[in-house]
C-alpha cells in the first residue's frame, strides 16, 4: 500500500477510535447521571410517602375529633357540658387554637387560645351592633366579669367563608379552609362540619376547629434529618403553611425557599435539581387533597448522600478520561514529533534540490565549457590542418606530401570528431547511435566520387557513453571507416560498411566496423603509415581494451573496449562539489 495513503488513513483511523472512545464516555457519564437522577427520585419517593402518612395521620386525627364533638352536640348535649370537652381537647391538642360552634341565627360560642390562656367568647345571634364578650377560663371555673372582645371587631359568623362552605357541603364530611388568625403571624387552617339537627323544626349549626401547623406534634422535626434539608407544606398561592427543616443545615431555610420560588415557575411534578452554594440538592413536589381544599408538600434532599451508590460508575469514568486523556497527549506529542520530522525532511529535502539546482547548474556551465572547448579545439586543428595544407602544396608529389596530406586528414578527422561533440544536447550521456551516425555521415561527404558506391549503416543498440570514450571511438571509427573507403572498394561496383557497437559483459563492449571489400594483405596491415592501425591500437589500450582483425569474406575490425555507465560518471563529476 502507498505509504501516503497509509499515513492519510491511520490517523484517520485513530481519530475515529478516539471519538468512539469519548461517546462511549460520555455515554457512561449520561448514564451515570440518570441513575443519580433515579435514586434522587426513589429517595424523594420514600420522603413524600413517609410526610404524607404525617400529613395524613395528623389530618384524620383533627377530623375525627371534630366529628366527636359534632355528634356530642348533635346529640343535644347542653353547652355547660361542652365546655370541659373542649377544654381537655385543647389541652391534649396544642395545634388546635380554637373550637367555635356557630347557628343559623349568627350566635356562636367558642374557646379561644390566646398563648397560655383559654377565653370563652359569645356573640349574640344576629348582632351586628355590639362586640363579642369574652370570659377567662380559669382553673375553678369562668371568670364572671366579662369583657368587650375586640379582636375581630363587630362579628356575624355567617358572613365567614367556613361558615358558606359547610353549608355548601352536602357529603357531612369535614371542610377545610385557610385564614390569617387576627392579628398573630401564624398560619392558621380552618375546618369546620355542618351540625344538621335530628328534629328538623331545631336550628342547624356549624363547628370549627382552628388549628395551627406550627403547633401540631404529628410534625415533630424529628423524623425528618433524613430528608436533608427538609420539607415545606404551603397553599396553591405559595404562602407557606408549615417549614421544617433538618437537622445541622444552617442554610435549609434558603434552600426549601429556593425550591419553592423554582417549583412556582415551573409547576412540576417530577423531580428537580437545586444548586444553592455549590452544592447540589434534589425536590419534588407533591399535592394534598383535603376536602375543600388542595394543599403542596415540597420535600428537599442532599444529593451528595446519593454520590456514594455511584462512586464506583463515577471513578471508572474518570480513570477512562484520565487515560484517553493521556493517549490525546501522547498521540499530540507523536504528531508534533512527526511535524518536527517533516519539517526535518522538508528541510533536507529543499537544501537536496538546492544542492541539485547548484549541480546542475554547474554541470551546465561545465557542458557549456566543453563546448567552449570543442569548439576551440575544433578551430585549433583547422588552423592545423590549414597550415599542413599550405606547407604540402609546397611540395612535390611523393612520398613527403603524402605523409603531409595523411597527417592532415587525421587532424581533419578529430576536429569533425569535436565539432559534433560541439552540436550534442548531453555531453554526459552520448548516443552513440547519433554520433556515429553523424561522423559517418560527414566522412562519406569528403568521398563525393564513391558517394553513390559505397553505403555505411550503424547500430549501436541504445548504447550511451560519457564525452571521453566518444571521443576515442568516434577518432577509431573515423579511422577505419576512412581506411575502407581508400582500400577496401578498389573497384566500381563498390560496398558496404556495417559499423556496430555491442555489451558482450558489465562494462565490456565490442565495437565492429566491417566491411564487404577486399581484404588487405599482410603488408598493408603492418606497414608503416598504411592504415593507421597503429592509431587505432593505441585508442583502444586508452580505453582499457584491445584490437583484433578478421578476414575473408571481408574485413572485421574488432575494438574491445570498456565503457563507464552515465551514473557512475554523474558521480565522479560531483565529487569535486562536496
Amino acid at each position: 500500500m502507498n505509504q501516503r495513503l497509509v499515513d492519510r488513513i491511520l490517523p484517520a483511523l485513530l481519530a475515529v477510535v478516539l471519538a468512539g472512545c469519548a461517546w462511549l464516555l460520555v455515554a457512561h457519564s449520561r448514564m451515570v447521571r440518570q441513575r443519580e437522577e433515579e435514586l434522587a427520585g426513589h429517595a424523594l419517593s420514600h420522603a413524600h410517602q413517609l410526610v404524607g402518612m404525617r400529613l395524613s395521620g395528623m389530618f384524620n386525627e383533627w377530623e375525627a375529633d371534630l366529628q366527636e364533638e359534632a355528634a356530642a352536640v348533635r346529640l343535644g348535649t347542653p353547652k355547660e357540658q361542652l365546655l370541659p370537652r373542649w377544654r381537655a381537647l385543647m389541652a391534649s391538642h396544642w395545634s388546635i387554637n380554637a373550637i367555635r360552634l356557630a347557628d343559623e341565627g349568627g350566635g356562636e360560642h367558642g374557646l379561644y387560645r390566646l398563648d397560655t390562656a383559654l377565653w370563652l367568647v359569645e356573640t349574640r345571634a344576629g348582632s351586628k351592633d355590639s362586640l363579642p364578650v369574652a370570659r377567662r377560663l380559669l382553673n375553678s371555673g369562668l371568670d364572671s366579669t366579662g369583657i368587650p372582645w375586640s379582636r375581630f371587631g363587630r362579628y356575624d359568623p355567617r358572613e365567614r367563608v367556613w361558615f358558606s362552605k359547610a353549608l355548601e357541603n352536602h357529603q357531612d364530611v369535614p371542610v377545610w379552609g385557610e385564614r390569617q388568625f387576627g392579628d398573630s403571624a401564624e398560619n392558621v387552617l380552618q375546618v369546620a362540619l355542618l351540625i344538621r339537627s335530628q328534629n328538623a323544626r331545631n336550628a342547624y349549626q356549624v363547628m370549627l376547629f382552628d388549628v395551627s401547623l406550627d403547633r401540631a406534634e404529628q410534625l415533630d422535626t424529628r423524623f425528618l434529618p433524613s430528608l436533608g434539608p427538609g420539607m415545606l407544606l404551603f397553599d396553591s398561592e405559595g404562602a407557606t403553611l408549615f417549614s421544617s427543616t433538618g437537622a445541622g443545615k444552617d442554610d435549609s431555610a434558603n434552600i426549601l425557599r429556593n425550591a419553592l420560588t423554582q417549583w412556582l415557575t415551573s409547576k412540576t411534578s417530577r423531580a428537580f435539581p437545586i444548586a444553592h452554594e455549590q452544592h447540589a440538592y434534589a425536590a419534588q413536589v407533591a399535592p394534598v387533597m383535603l376536602n375543600g381544599l388542595t394543599l403542596h408538600s415540597l420535600v428537599a434532599i442532599d444529593a451528595a448522600r446519593l454520590v456514594h451508590w455511584t462512586e464506583p460508575d463515577r471513578r471508572y469514568t474518570m480513570m477512562g478520561a484520565a487515560a484517553l486523556a493521556a493517549v490525546v497527549i501522547l498521540l499530540g506529542l507523536l504528531w508534533m514529533r512527526s511535524r518536527q520530522r517533516d519539517r526535518a525532511a522538508g528541510l533536507v529535502s529543499l537544501q537536496l534540490k538546492q544542492s541539485e539546482f547548484r549541480l546542475g547548474k554547474a554541470q551546465g556551465e561545465r557542458d557549456a565549457l566543453s563546448r567552449e572547448v570543442h569548439h576551440r579545439v575544433k578551430n585549433n586543428l583547422q588552423v592545423v590542418s590549414s597550415l599542413l595544407n599550405l606547407q604540402a602544396s609546397s611540395l612535390t608529389d611523393g612520398p613527403v606530401r603524402n605523409e603531409f596530406l595523411r597527417g592532415k586528414r587525421r587532424i581533419d578527422t578529430i576536429a569533425l570528431v569535436h565539432h559534433r561533440l560541439y552540436d550534442h544536447p548531453d555531453l554526459r550521456r552520448i548516443d552513440l547511435r547519433v554520433f556515429l551516425g553523424q561522423l559517418t555521415a560527414s566522412i562519406a561527404e569528403l568521398y563525393t566520387d564513391r558517394k553513390g558506391t559505397i553505403s555505411v549503416g550503424v547500430e549501436t543498440n541504445g548504447i550511451t557513453c560519457d564525452q571521453d570514450t566518444a571521443i576515442e571511438l568516434g577518432i577509431i571509427v573515423c579511422e577505419l571507416v576512412n581506411n575502407a573507403f581508400q582500400h577496401a572498394f578498389p573497384h566500381a561496383t563498390g560496398g558496404h560498411v556495417e559499423v556496430t557497437v555491442t555489451r558482450v559483459e558489465g562494462d565490456l563492449h565490442r565495437l565492429m566496423v566491417h566491411n564487404n571489400g577486399v581484404a588487405p594483405d599482410h603488408g598493408l596491415l603492418t606497414g608503416p603509415g598504411k592504415l593507421g592501425l597503429e592509431i587505432v591500437e593505441a585508442l583502444a589500450e586508452q580505453l582499457d581494451g584491445s584490437l583484433h582483425v578478421r578476414s575473408g569474406p571481408g574485413v572485421a575490425f574488432e575494438v574491445l573496449f570498456r565503457v563507464h555507465s552515465p551514473a557512475s560518471a554523474e558521480v565522479t563529476d560531483a565529487e569535486p562539489g562536496k
